[in-house]
């Protein structure tokens, strides 16, 4: 690529989006380019201007904004980036769906398995849709706090509508698998937003995904034992 652009442009700038800064070394690009970086305006709608300027940005141009349409707009690629988790979540609880004292059942699987899923579905909406959406509201500041949050209102929700199952097992199950996938899937958000720095993630991190872990094993091993007394 560094060979093609000068058959393209007559200078030897790039300008790269502000945010992209702690993620470049401009000295190795120059290196290996002979292109100089000049760091740019957060939004690429600035760039006519800022270039008509002589290259400054005024203070707006700086200003990083990360209201809910910015939010909104990075859903679908956290959708897609965990649709393998989502997958795998659905499968493993239609096996356990079919679970009694006999074995595995396909007529439990088809009775009770849809619905299952679907709560899974449920938990994955609230850590990849609902917690960005009311990221402002809730409480916390980790990303696995705020999907925890979340992921345990949506379980009160499905609760009053009799969706966590059929006996206290499987709906303290459905608490723990809810709550902690959904604060899994919220962490991941980190990596889009502009409320945590890197060396946030890997503390919030350190603490979050052996809890995430616990909470999932647990809810796993009580589904299995509520499945058994249905």
């Amino acid at each position: 690529m560094y060979g093609v652009l000068p058959a393209i442009v007559s200078h030897k700038r790039l300008i790269l989006p502000q945010l992209g800064a702690s993620g470049i070394s401009a000295h190795k690009v120059r290196e290996a380019s002979g292109f100089s970086v000049i760091y740019g305006p957060v939004r690429a709608s600035d760039i006519r201007a800022f270039v008509s300027s002589g290259y400054r940005a005024t203070k707006e141009m700086r200003r990083v904004h990360f209201g809910f349409t910015d939010r909104m707009i990075l859903i679908p690629n956290d959708f897609i980036y965990g649709k393998t988790y989502l997958l795998a979540g659905m499968a493993l609880i239609l096996l356990l769906s079919g679970l009694n004292t006999s074995g595995l059942s396909l007529q439990r699987m088809l009775d009770s398995g849809p619905g299952m899923m679907m709560n899974v579905v449920y938990a994955y909406i609230s850590g990849i849709v609902l917690t960005p959406m009311m990221l402002p509201w809730i409480p916390g500041r980790p990303f696995a706090l705020k999907g925890f949050f979340a992921g345990f209102g949506l379980s009160l929700l499905l609760l009053v509508f009799h969706r966590l199952g059929n006996n206290y097992y499987e709906t303290a199950a459905w608490f723990l698998v809810i709550t902690g996938l959904s604060s899994f899937l919220a962490m991941n958000f980190t990596g889009s937003s502009t409320y945590t720095s890197l060396s946030g993630v890997k503390k919030e991190m350190k603490v979050a995904v052996p809890l995430q872990i616990t909470f999932a094993v647990t809810g796993l091993v009580l589904m299995m034992i509520g499945r058994m007394k249905v």
